[in-house]
């Protein structure tokens, strides 16, 4: 089973990840609202991935993946950023630092959410191994 949490106070948003990654015998989703809760929440759990939402209130998406980073320490669990609008580039430059595997944009693509989750469940190895995978992956099937 896949630990999943998604940081993301965008109902709707919430509400598709939800759906997409209902499948209870594969995958556990745990959603949180806020920065805070998802660092209270990852010293109870260990999660296999971790989605935050870009345009969190209160503590930002990226200072919530830098929290979590640091407490996450040598757990190499990946981080995928969800973003309402299109990321500028040094705003991705700040998100990689902190280890981001993948960053979804709108209209959120279902597949590519069940790629993420599947090729995780598969083995996540190190951010590098992954990163060549996923976009070997997403070069073929797209």
């Amino acid at each position: 089973m896949i630990n999943i949490l998604a940081v993301e106070n965008n109902q709707k948003t919430a509400a598709l990840l939800y759906s997409v990654l209902s499948d209870r015998s594969r995958y556990h989703l745990a959603v949180v609202e806020s920065g805070y809760t998802a660092i209270e929440a990852i010293g109870l759990k260990k999660f296999d991935l971790i989605i935050i939402d870009r345009d969190l209130s209160f503590l930002s998406g990226i200072k919530t993946a830098y929290s979590l980073r640091k407490r996450l320490s040598f757990n190499v669990s990946p981080f995928v950023i969800t973003c309402g609008s299109a990321l500028t580039e040094p705003e991705a430059e700040e998100f990689i630092k902190t280890g981001v595997f993948d960053f979804w944009e709108p209209p959120l693509n279902i597949q590519r959410i069940r790629l993420t989750a599947d090729s995780v469940a598969d083995g996540w190895r190190s951010p590098d191994e992954n990163l060549k995978s996923y976009a070997e992956y997403l070069e073929r099937f797209g």
